[in-house]
């Protein structure tokens, strides 16, 4: 495996959940009847195939045991359990420790093991790309208090320095609704500085930043935003994210992932190219 490093602790845990998950279902057995073997719940087979938690080694051995696992694939899931176990990553330590909901916490994980990101936003600039009073103004719309409010646009901020490693950054596209350049989040000042940011960020080699006109007219993303994350492993495909107002969730499973897929690619076509976008942002700046 991998050198551990806080990319693949996070992508450990989704490894772990999709190979258990494939193993079980190669022997044509259900979630059920494998935990009545054991003795467990079905929710506990459930929470060790689905959610984003530290899993025991122990049961994973068993598993291993009873799917009858290739040796090399039993060492390698309980070297991802171990590092579920033993690992935290700096969410899950202070000042953010229980300021972050699991859903989220599940996100910045696999935000920071993403090869590629792609995002559509078509109500604000996604939080990735966000500059730090932009972020405070979007976080204050939010009933929750000061402080909590802060300790999120921390985590904003520290998130963010997965654009500037120096090795591993992720490929990184953004689209953005024009909408997006039009409404002055903050003030004029804070959003002059947000679109600074943008064109900046525009500039780093690895980071794609484009603006789907309003003369695109109606377009296939008017559902509403998503994001997408690819991987080196290739065991996990690509994932899906779908935010709303109080959770968000992840999609694994290919044939949910296909249409947001599609949907951006047909995006693609209808974007300005960057060199325009960036115009636009520029105007927007100047406009303000």
């Amino acid at each position: 495996m991998a050198a551990v490093d806080d990319r693949s602790v996070a992508l450990c845990r989704i490894l772990l959940r999709l190979q258990l998950r494939r193993l079980r279902q190669a022997r044509g057995l259900n979630a059920s009847a494998v935990a009545k073997v054991f003795g467990w719940s079905t929710a506990r087979m459930t929470r060790l195939e689905t959610k984003d938690t530290a899993v025991e080694v122990g049961d994973v051995r068993l598993l291993c045991d009873y799917y009858e696992a290739p040796r090399e694939l039993r060492d390698e899931l309980e070297n991802y359990a171990l590092i579920t176990k033993t690992r935290k990553d700096w969410w899950e330590e202070k000042p953010y420790k229980g300021k972050i909901p699991p859903w989220f916490q599940a996100c910045l994980g696999l935000e920071a093991a993403a090869r590629t990101i792609r995002i559509y936003q078509p109500e604000f600039v996604p939080g990735l790309t966000q500059a730090p009073e932009y972020a405070r103004a979007i976080l204050a719309l939010s009933e929750a208090d000061e402080q909590t409010q802060e300790v999120h646009a921390a985590v904003r901020a520290k998130r963010q320095s997965i654009l500037e490693r120096e090795e591993g950054a992720p490929s990184v596209a953004v689209m953005l609704n024009e909408a997006i350049l039009r409404r002055p989040v903050g003030g004029s000042e804070v959003m002059c500085q947000q679109l600074q940011r943008l064109i900046h960020l525009a500039e780093q080699p690895h980071i794609t930043i484009r603006v789907l006109p309003f003369s695109a007219g109606a377009h296939p993303a008017m559902h509403g935003p998503f994001t997408l994350w690819d991987f080196e492993d290739e065991t996990v495909g690509e994932l899906a994210y779908l935010e709303n107002l109080v959770d968000g969730g992840v999609h694994s499973d290919a044939e949910k992932v296909a249409p947001f897929v599609d949907v951006f690619e047909r995006l693609d076509s209808l974007a300005a190219p960057q060199e325009l976008s960036i115009e636009m942002i520029k105007a927007a700046a100047a406009g303000l």
